[in-house]
């Protein structure tokens, strides 16, 4: 028969209860509770002792254990034997424990004699935790929030744990072996809002990797303090060293400043200017959500720095200025936010900031300077997403970066011509009546400069700080033939479409649409329009068959078509200066063109209702009906084979007249997952041209045009290894990626890019970038530590180590 022992003990004399301290958590209560199986052994009005099944229940805490043992005179409880302890989200696993109820203090051993394993629990109920009656239960149940092992702690009144020499784990780790550790000669934590750790030695599989005086650990997401170091490096800038502090200013704020410096480096030839930075630094990040409207939470990032290295010719950043003063103050900025204002209605902006366009280059590591990057966008909408339509109105902004100008003075320079703004609506394609859809698209925009009305490029058309004026016209303040000016534009194309069934055998898609454009010129005064309609006809019909059953079916489709488009006359002005795409989008004599094409595409399935791609031949063959000539040839074709995914891409020109490259794409990559998940490896290759100024998007046609192709004198010798040899020539990029990803948590991962340049004189292969990325993580994920290296031509040379702990933050990038 089970025994049971059940002990009230009153807080006064008059009730008869014996007192029994609470803390403010109610960890420990008003009364205490005991009681065990088989035997009880009872010493009158001091001491009682339950055995087998034994379990103790005092406010919010419960010990469980083999033997335990309670004196209502000390108030002191010991448990002895597979102890188990639940102090609301406390957890407690040990061999030997006391508890003391009158001073609030633990003592307890583990198995070996050393201290007893405690974790915090999350996402678990105390009653639910206090339910659970063996080790295994305990462990399993909720989250981990974090662990400690300790020979003993106290209650303190706010609820926090003052602990003895102890080791401790802020993680979801394995509460018995855990990968590291802090540990420490006492700490005093509090949970849910942080701990703090007296002489800590961070371990990390028992190796010490960090010690301190003092650290702080935050255990919450929202808590204020210190954050890790932040220590990065770079061909650049040198060494560069943070140290972040997160204020928390409410529960929709939050503020990040980080004070840094770095180190810079010094150019091998003092006379010359060089990239990068060198000297004092804060940063600052700004981060809200007041709302659920605002969604994801916004962001205003500052950093401001004093830079000591010499000021340079913003027309070369390698040459140095006259006198060559420091640079001084620069800095930059970006905003994000998005936000939800009600009534389908959204708002967004994504603003970003240089204080000099040399700035992006001295901070960005590979950045290229070699006309990669021309210059850093800024816009802002706000718009109306109906069911059936869609209103908006944009402003964008664009910082010209490829010249050291301040972003803010009155220098002479190439004008950026500016959104400023556009409005558009648009409704898609909708049923009109029978088979025939309807769309329509309207957009009002002003293109101009943000200060005056001219581009003021001359009569040449071509602003280049690096070209001599040739006339005298450019800068002048007066606009001449051939110079842009602010313009404003309204532009309507409605389209009409419907779609036949050709008995049960093909599909007729006939179109028609026609675009009317309205343009007045501000600082002529001009009006002008320039309209055309454009007919065509869409015809494709599809084959396919399907071959097994169940999850081995396969299904095979081929489908063949047929396009045929034509804009047969433009009428008003026929050839309005390009702005931007739409204004170059037709040909003053318009054109009559068509495109012949097949597809094959194999389906695998997966799942119950997935499907996998398997393999794809795409051919396509344009016609040019007014020249007479066929146009582009393209292609692309993918195979997967188990695990190896193969794909190829290309492009041909070969009677476009004119042109000389004919070649416009090739590209082809095959990748092998050797082991799935595990290690994998990839071969890439592209056909590129040397300059980027001649494939820029149809969008940087507001900023001022792009140089000719630079000639060469063929008289002139010139070294293979010099870049003016490739100037204008293709690239051949060859690259080669291979990854491998470890149980046991290592990740390795390497790539390298080999150029091969063949400007018809020379064919010179060379190696142009490596990159080494290294990262370790035990399973549990509470802790990361990451190395990454890529070397580059020049000094595009970038390094990092950084080691991540959960809830610690970051210790380098």
């Amino acid at each position: 028969m089970v025994g049971l022992l059940l002990l009230t003990v009153a807080l006064t004399t008059a009730s008869g209860q014996l007192p029994v301290p609470s803390s403010p958590e109610d960890l420990l209560g008003e009364t205490v509770e005991l009681q065990g199986d088989v035997r009880v052994v009872t010493e009158p009005d001091k001491i009682l002792v339950a055995r087998k099944n034994a379990v103790l229940r005092t406010g919010a805490s419960v010990i469980r254990a083999d033997e335990i043992t309670y004196n209502h005179t000390t108030r002191v409880a010991e448990a002895r034997g597979n102890v188990l302890l639940v102090m609301r989200g406390l957890a407690g696993f040990a061999e030997h424990l006391t508890l003391n109820l009158q001073d609030r203090t633990l003592t307890a051993e583990g198995t070996n004699g050393g201290g007893a394993s405690f974790v915090q629990k999350e996402g678990v109920t105390p009653e639910l935790l206090g339910a659970q009656e063996t080790s295994e239960q305990l462990a399993k149940v909720g989250k981990n929030a974090f662990s400690f092992t300790t020979k003993g702690f106290r209650f303190l009144e706010d609820g926090a744990y003052a602990l003895e020499e102890s080791s401790f784990t802020p993680c979801d780790c394995n509460v018995l072996t855990p990968t590291w550790r802090i540990t420490t000669r006492g700490a005093e934590v509090k949970p849910g809002e942080s701990a703090s750790f007296t002489l800590p030695m961070v371990q990390v599989y028992g190796v010490p990797v960090l010690v301190a005086p003092w650290l702080y650990i935050p255990l919450s997401k929202r808590a204020s303090g210190l954050l890790m170091p932040e220590v990065t490096g770079s061909g650049l800038s040198g060494l560069q060293v943070d140290q972040p502090l997160f204020l928390t200013l409410g529960e929709s704020y939050d503020l990040t400043i980080s004070p840094g410096y770095a180190f810079g480096t010094e150019p091998k030839d003092p006379t010359q200017g060089s990239l990068g930075v060198k000297g004092p630094r804060l940063a600052t990040e700004f981060r809200y959500a007041p709302t659920a409207s605002i969604n994801p939470p916004g962001r205003v990032w500052l950093q401001l720095l004093y830079d000591l290295k010499p000021e340079r010719d913003p027309l070369n950043p390698f040459v140095l200025a006259p006198g060559a003063p420091m640079r001084g103050l620069r800095g930059w900025g970006f905003l994000e936010h998005q936000q939800k204002l009600g009534n389908n209605v959204f708002a967004r902006a994504d603003v970003k900031l240089y204080s000099d366009g040399f700035l992006f280059a001295d901070t960005t590591p590979n950045s290229g300077f070699g006309r990669s990057y021309y210059y850093i966008p800024s816009t802002a909408t706000m718009y109306h997403r109906g069911q059936d339509d869609y209103a908006g109105l944009a402003l964008a902004y664009r910082q010209d970066i490829r010249w050291g100008y301040p972003l803010f003075s009155q220098v002479q320079r190439p004008t950026v011509f500016q959104e400023l703004p556009t409005l558009r609506y648009s409704i898609p394609t909708v049923p009109l009546f029978g088979p025939l859809n309807g769309s329509v698209e309207v957009e009002l925009s002003r293109l101009s400069p943000l200060g005056g009305l001219l581009g003021d490029e001359g009569t040449d058309g071509v602003y280049w700080p690096l070209l001599p004026d040739a006339d005298g016209t450019q800068g002048n303040g007066v606009f001449e033939p051939g110079e842009r000016q602010a313009r404003t534009r309204l532009d309507v194309m409605p389209r009409l479409n419907a779609t036949f069934d050709l008995g049960g055998v093909l599909r007729l898609t006939p179109y028609l649409a026609f675009r009317e454009s309205l343009y007045l010129y501000e600082a002529t005064r001009e009006a002008n329009h320039r309209a055309y309609g454009m007919v065509g006809a869409y015809l494709d019909t599809e084959l396919s068959r399907v071959f097994g059953e169940g999850d081995k079916a396969i299904r095979h489709s081929i489908t063949p078509s047929v396009e045929l488009r034509a804009v047969p006359r433009v009428f008003g002005q026929n050839a309005p200066q390009v702005y931007d795409e739409v204004d170059a989008a037709v040909t003053p004599d318009g054109f009559f063109q068509g495109q012949v094409a097949l597809r094959q595409k194999v389906l695998g399935r997966v799942g119950a209702t997935g499907t996998r791609e398997l393999a794809r031949l795409d051919v396509a063959q344009g016609v040019d009906f007014l020249e007479r000539r066929l146009g582009e040839t393209s292609g692309r074709v993918l195979a997967v084979l188990g695990p190896v995914t193969a794909e190829a891409r290309g492009r041909l020109d070969l009677f476009t007249p004119n042109v000389d490259e004919r070649l416009t794409q090739l590209a082809a990559r095959i990748g092998w997952d050797i082991i799935a998940n595990r290690l994998n490896v990839s071969v890439g290759y592209d056909r590129a041209l040397a300059s980027s100024e001649q494939v820029r998007r149809p969008i940087d046609m507001l900023l001022p045009p792009p140089l000719a192709p630079q000639a060469l004198n063929p008289d002139t010798p010139v070294s293979c290894s010099s870049t003016a040899a490739f100037a204008n020539k293709p690239i051949d990029n060859l690259s080669l990626n291979a990854g491998a990803n470890f149980p046991f948590g290592l990740n390795v991962g390497y790539g390298v890019v080999v150029q091969r340049k063949d400007p018809a004189r020379c064919d010179v292969p060379e190696l142009f970038t490596q990159a080494l990325t290294v990262s370790f993580s035990p399973s549990c994920e509470c802790w990361r530590i990451s190395a990454r290296a890529s070397v580059g031509p020049g000094t595009n040379f970038d390094w990092g180590l950084s080691v991540t702990v959960l809830n610690l933050g970051t210790f380098g990038r």
